[in-house]
């Protein structure tokens, strides 16, 4: 789960000029002549979020999501709402309709809203999609395909003469979703202040051991080297091959950093929203994340393809060793997946320095679609190269062995 922003989440005017009223940090209303638009000061760029947004008076509303380079902040242009631009996603509670990148219409969604309504917001970055909710009644998945870039924040449109309050899971929704998104977070982070102080502290403890400012100059916020190590050590990690770590970087999200560095923000706002702020919920955490690897094959794809992309840093490929490490950290063994060994021998014997992004993906795919034997593997399927050369070795050795006689005899 990647978030960003303060615990508390508020609401930001778009143009700082504009006639809207916060009156509380999630109470809006607009007494001017325009439609205005607003976005919390939080975003987010992966997992599932939800918040509720209350109509307190009957007219023009849209609720969404946004990138930070959305445009609505003209506010003597009536017709702009949130959906208007490539840069939000929207409905319109009046129309009704789903806006993505233009003012006309383009999609009739959902129902007509009045006022007392309360409209349920989701964004699901696993499925790329949001969907609303009109007073707990789903009404369907209104746009596919959502990419969060560096993230994404709740934002809304609010006609002249509106009003309208949000619910970021301060309080407890009118019409949750946790029986069917058990997975969904609140955007609100609810951490007392002594469970906040307890985090930063934890963080300052771990820093401290792996940057010793009179020895190196450093100055970054960071935990790093030994202060990592022993973050792995006192969550309970077994040796090194024990994905303590790497589970650790991914479900804080840790990539503001180089490999094998947690920033404050990505501690802070990471576990703050897994509900964790000491060793002990920590390490339950450790111990759920493990069991989920298991149960979820969902949570395991993303964690498999996290760890290409969070180890190769700047590179297009992970090296052979730090790829056979992973696999055994993953559990793709002999036991797990019969083919293993004899996969591992070819890479070796032919000398494979490094894998592709590409490679290291359809791997996983592979072994799902031959989990026991390659009896009923199609030449005609696309697999890389790599994958296609190797089931040609397993299933012809002798081919193999005769080439290498041959290439023997034409060397003398």
């Amino acid at each position: 789960m990647h978030r960003d922003g303060p615990f508390e989440v508020a609401m930001e005017k778009m143009n700082p000029n504009s006639a809207i009223k916060i009156k509380t940090p999630t109470e809006i209303e607009n007494p001017g002549s325009y439609m205005e638009s607003v976005r919390a000061n939080v975003r987010v760029a992966s997992g599932k979020w939800f918040y509720e947004a209350k109509m307190n008076s009957y007219g023009k509303f849209h609720f969404g999501w946004c990138t930070k380079n959305c445009k609505m902040e003209t506010a003597n242009n009536y017709a702009l709402g949130i959906g208007h631009d490539m840069e939000s996603w929207g409905f319109d509670t009046s129309y009704p309709a789903a806006f993505h990148g233009s003012n006309t219409v383009q999609k009739s969604y959902g129902q007509y809203c009045n006022s007392g309504d309360v409209i349920g917001v989701l964004l699901d970055l696993e499925a790329k999609s949001i969907s609303f909710y009109r007073n707990g009644k789903d009404m369907g998945v209104a746009f596919t395909g959502v990419t969060p870039g560096e993230g994404l924040y709740p934002c809304a449109t609010i006609q002249a003469g509106q009003k309208c309050a949000f619910n970021f899971g301060k309080e407890a929704y009118k019409y949750p979703l946790s029986n069917a998104f058990p997975d969904v977070r609140s955007l609100h982070i609810n951490l007392t202040k002594d469970q906040q102080k307890k985090l930063d502290n934890v963080f300052d403890h771990y820093k401290s051991i792996g940057i010793k400012l009179s020895e190196s100059g450093e100055t970054d916020d960071i935990i790093k080297g030994a202060g990592l190590l022993q973050l792995g050590q006192d969550l309970g990690q077994e040796d090194d091959k024990d994905p303590v770590l790497l589970l650790v970087a991914f479900k804080l999200n840790a990539r503001d950093r180089k490999v094998w560095e947690i920033s404050r923000p990505s501690w802070i706002s990471g576990w703050a929203v897994q509900g964790a702020y000491d060793a002990d919920s920590m390490k339950k955490k450790i111990k759920s994340w493990k069991e989920e690897l298991v149960k979820d094959a969902n949570t395991f794809k993303l964690f498999y393809f996290f760890c290409f992309d969070y180890l190769k840093e700047d590179k297009t490929i992970l090296s052979l060793d730090e790829c056979l490490l992973v696999w055994e950290m993953l559990g793709f063994t002999q036991k797990k997946w019969p083919l293993m060994n004899n996969w591992i021998d070819y890479l070796k014997d032919k000398k494979t320095k490094a894998l592709t992004r590409d490679t290291w993906r359809l791997f996983l795919s592979f072994t799902q679609q031959y989990p026991k034997d390659l009896s009923n593997y199609n030449v005609d399927d696309c697999w890389p190269t790599l994958l296609d050369e190797w089931v040609d070795h397993a299933k012809n050795p002798k081919k193999d062995q005769k080439t290498s006689k041959g290439k023997m005899e034409d060397d003398d």
